[in-house]
């Protein structure tokens, strides 16, 4: 799991996290050992990235269990929903679980800040360096825009988050596979930026230079990563030739 300062939140977004507990449910009954699930997710049973997956299962409560994951209670009431309201309650039960999550939503009480103001809110929140928030800021960024979702309304079946167009709540967004445009911006002391998952759009000022800096930086490493993660992550079992 991620962390920023004393509080931790999920790698993955909530989205993934259900598309993995549904394979769990329906191809394993349920229940599924740690070495079970990295067959299924074609990656190598010790797997830093296995283990932030499962681990993130646990944070939003859809999985018990250690050696054998389990489907909870939560898990299931969110796959299979009784009804609309009951997947709309479950949603933000699992959200309310990540304390990172919670604060933000109840500082904003639901509304969307803008990337300066939950910048200054996730410093003032979680105690830690500028640059680490920096870093971390694109992936709780996201989080918040799916406990937003999650919050506000539920129309859309279990799991469409997870193949449907994302939403982003700090900026302008637009369907997959287009280039967004930035607005023409009447103040050229505005600083916007879009850079695949980064948003940001702050006053020019030298500090939020230095931020708009470290979210670069922080894309390349997470484009970095993902790229080692697909040339190390090869399926268990498979022959070397």
């Amino acid at each position: 799991m991620a962390k920023l300062g004393t509080y931790s939140y999920p790698d993955i977004r909530f989205g993934d996290a259900v598309e993995i507990a549904g394979r769990i449910l329906s191809k394993f009954r349920g229940t599924v050992t740690v070495k079970g699930l990295a067959w299924e997710l074609t990656m190598a049973e010790n797997s830093g990235t296995l283990f932030a997956k499962i681990a993130a299962l646990r944070d939003f409560g859809l999985v018990e269990g250690r050696g054998e994951l389990r489907i909870s209670d939560l898990g299931r009431r969110i796959l299979r929903p009784a009804n609309p309201e009951e997947a709309r309650q479950t949603r933000i039960e699992a959200f309310q679980r990540v304390d990172l999550l919670r604060a933000l939503y109840e500082k904003f009480e639901g509304e969307a800040p803008d990337d300066s103001t939950l910048l200054i809110a996730l410093e003032e929140i979680s105690k830690a360096p500028r640059e680490e928030i920096v870093r971390r800021f694109s992936l709780i960024q996201k989080h918040l825009g799916d406990v937003a979702r999650a919050m506000r309304h539920l129309s859309a079946p279990v799991g469409a988050e997870h193949s449907a167009p994302s939403q982003q709540i700090f900026s302008n967004s637009s369907p997959r596979g287009e280039q967004p445009s930035p607005e023409p911006l009447a103040d050229s002391s505005v600083l916007y930026l879009i850079a695949g998952g980064a948003r940001l759009n702050a006053p020019l000022t030298p500090e939020y230079v230095d931020v708009a800096i470290g979210l670069l930086r922080a894309l390349k490493a997470s484009m970095e990563d993902t790229v080692k993660a697909r040339v190390g992550a090869s399926p268990v079992g498979a022959s070397e030739e």
